[in-house]
């Protein structure tokens, strides 16, 4: 697999210069890779390199998944995690009554959709409409909406939307067969 040398070297090591919410001796993360995945690679690469170096000031963070996996970054402390490539969210199946959350641009164009579950002081956002699922667990201390809608950019620009993942009543009601949660 070859990924960008250059975005990795960004990702790991940050700037310099310009405000810095995060100390440079925070230990390495080891947080749970998503599993290994052929598919994942080509439109988890494309997200790396779509992704901030800084996310709204904060410092990108070491990572070292557990398994190795290059698709795991994170930002500050405590640390914002974004995973490419994780398995698909147990709220998206047919009949689920869960709420997916739009992020994004005001018109929508590039919004994205997310099933938000809570772990612990946690929020797990899991995008459900594209092609490979990405989560961005997101600690308390941040407000989601904010860190949340720069990742959806990043995620809207590497990835095209695979499924409507928008609520029935926003509009006319698509045919199900094209809503997220009759995907396969």
């Amino acid at each position: 697999m070859t990924l960008p040398i250059v975005v990795v070297l960004a990702l790991l090591l940050g700037t310099t210069g310009g405000s810095d919410k995060t100390p440079k001796s925070l230990p390495a993360l080891t947080p749970s890779a998503p599993p290994s995945s052929a598919a994942a690679t080509a439109p988890c690469t494309t997200l790396l390199q779509n992704l901030p170096v800084r996310l709204e000031g904060l410092a990108p963070r070491t990572v070292h998944p557990v398994p190795d996996s290059p698709f795991v970054v994170a930002w500050g402390d405590p640390a914002i995690i974004l995973r490419c490539g994780v398995a698909r969210p147990a709220d998206l199946h047919p009949g689920s009554t869960a709420q997916f959350q739009g992020f994004g641009s005001a018109d929508g164009s590039d919004k994205v959709y997310f099933d938000v579950t809570s772990s612990g002081s946690n929020e797990i956002y899991t995008s459900v409409d594209r092609a490979v699922y990405v989560e961005i667990t997101l600690p308390s201390k941040y407000p989601g909406g904010t860190y949340v809608t720069d990742l959806a950019g990043a995620i809207a620009k590497a990835m095209p939307a695979v499924c409507i993942g928008g609520q029935p009543g926003a509009g006319p009601l698509p045919p199900a067969s094209r809503l997220c949660s009759r995907r396969p």
